[in-house]
């Protein structure tokens, strides 16, 4: 097949300024929720060994994998998630590190899958995994979730929760028969509820009633007494328990209406061991946040028994749901002449050490054209230095307000950004 080597990878894309400003404003809002919940960012390798990475994912996720071969002849894969790097990076550098540990990072991932709006080969995630954390380890991720989707600017959306101890109780009671087991789960998983139930009727499933009711659980804080009514293992009965006590803790934090339960859900990682949940927002057709608790992942990897819960967020698609305009926040463009040069560099040098974003340009240009230029870098002032006998220092300056297009003369005393910029 022709390819134009011009264009990114199918799945890929190369992102322009102001596309890129949307990630990075939904980076630094999420970053503030994370730091505010005591999250420490870390970083691991790209690519990692393909080996490696199947600890303790689901098999079928391996035609996901980008795997290339090194000169040495060794398997390595782009990473397609950042929880199994993680754990790996924790059991590999145990000694340096203590528990329990809160680790957030901000990172693409890579899986080929079949590229479509907000399901990109190349994913940029946001995430955070609480290692060795506590029983309240569930519901901080819970709500740690919850607030970094609102602080995007995001209003309408939900959680979905589930416990995977309340079907793995069920089909401890179902008997099933070698890859059963897994057929239903992919029917779960993909939400097919009319597969579903065609597929119990083709193995003869006596007992499929219980597994028919699931895709009807779902709702608020009641349907965990109907889950409680059909849950007939210890298993089961503790999911919907568990569920309860998070639920509890959600209430407490005023977040609790962000939350609905779904006990189809099946998220596709096999190292999930308790309470799972995907986020949905309104207009996307696919989730924007998913995680869960792993207690195995760690052991998996050769590290001791511990404890773990996280969640990551797709920043590509909760650009999509807020539709992000992404302007860029310049204060001011200083203009620099031949004779005033050093004066102008001078006063941005000023200016960017009080922390305003200052751009310089030459002044070749009509008003109107530095107008223009202006509202292109959304640039609210433009500063032109007013000539003196000194070029140590401008004493005075034009500013030229970019929206009413009227300018004012400025002394240079102290305070006067202030008065120019209202900050």
């Amino acid at each position: 097949m022709s390819k134009n080597i011009l264009n990114a990878p199918e799945g890929m894309k190369s992102y322009l300024p102001k596309e890129a400003l949307k990630f990075y404003e939904i980076r630094d809002r999420i970053s503030r929720v994370f730091q505010n919940w005591g999250y420490e960012p870390v970083i691991t390798p790209v690519l990692e060994y393909y080996e490696s990475l199947l600890t303790g994912m689901e098999q079928n996720t391996q035609k996901e994998f980008y795997k290339l071969i090194d000169y040495d002849g060794n398997i390595l894969s782009l990473r397609p998630e950042m929880t199994a790097p993680i754990a790996r990076t924790v059991v590999n550098r145990r000694e340096e590190l203590s528990l329990p540990l809160r680790l957030s990072y901000f990172a693409p991932v890579f899986r080929y899958d079949n590229p479509q709006e907000g399901k990109n080969r190349e994913i940029f995630q946001m995430g955070l995994e609480f290692i060795g954390g506590n029983s309240f380890g569930d519901a901080e991720a819970i709500i740690t979730a919850i607030e970094a989707i609102k602080s995007t600017g995001i209003e309408k959306f939900k959680l979905d929760l589930n416990h995977i101890g309340f079907l793995e109780g069920i089909v401890e009671e179902l008997p099933l028969k070698g890859l059963q087991e897994k057929k239903l789960k992919e029917y779960l998983g993909r939400k097919d509820f009319v597969g579903l139930r065609n597929y119990l009727d083709n193995i003869g499933l006596k007992q499929k009633e219980i597994i028919a009711q699931l895709p009807l659980l779902r709702g608020g804080i009641d349907i965990l007494n109907k889950a409680d009514d059909l849950a007939s293992t210890e298993a089961s009965r503790k999911a919907v328990e568990k569920l309860k006590d998070i639920y509890e803790y959600l209430e407490s934090y005023k977040v609790e209406d962000y939350v609905n339960f779904d006990f189809s859900l099946i998220r596709g990682l096999n190292y999930y061991t308790g309470m799972i949940f995907e986020g949905f927002t309104e207009n996307l057709g696919y989730t924007i946040c998913g995680g869960g608790r792993y207690d195995n992942l760690i052991e998996q990897y050769g590290g001791q028994k511990t404890p773990a819960v996280g969640f990551a967020l797709g920043i590509q698609r909760i650009a999509l749901a807020l539709d992000y305009k992404g302007t860029s926040s310049i204060d001011g463009v200083v203009l620099l002449t031949e004779k005033t040069s050093s004066q102008a560099l001078k006063l941005a040098r000023r200016l960017h050490r009080k922390d305003y974003n200052i751009i310089i340009e030459e002044n070749n240009r009509s008003r109107d054209e530095l107008i223009k230029l202006a509202h292109q870098k959304n640039a609210a002032k433009i500063i032109s230095i007013r000539e003196t006998k000194s070029q140590k220092e401008a004493a005075e300056i034009e500013v030229l307000d970019t929206n009413s297009e009227t300018a004012e003369k400025v002394v240079l005393k102290e305070g006067w950004e202030k008065k120019v910029w209202g900050k």
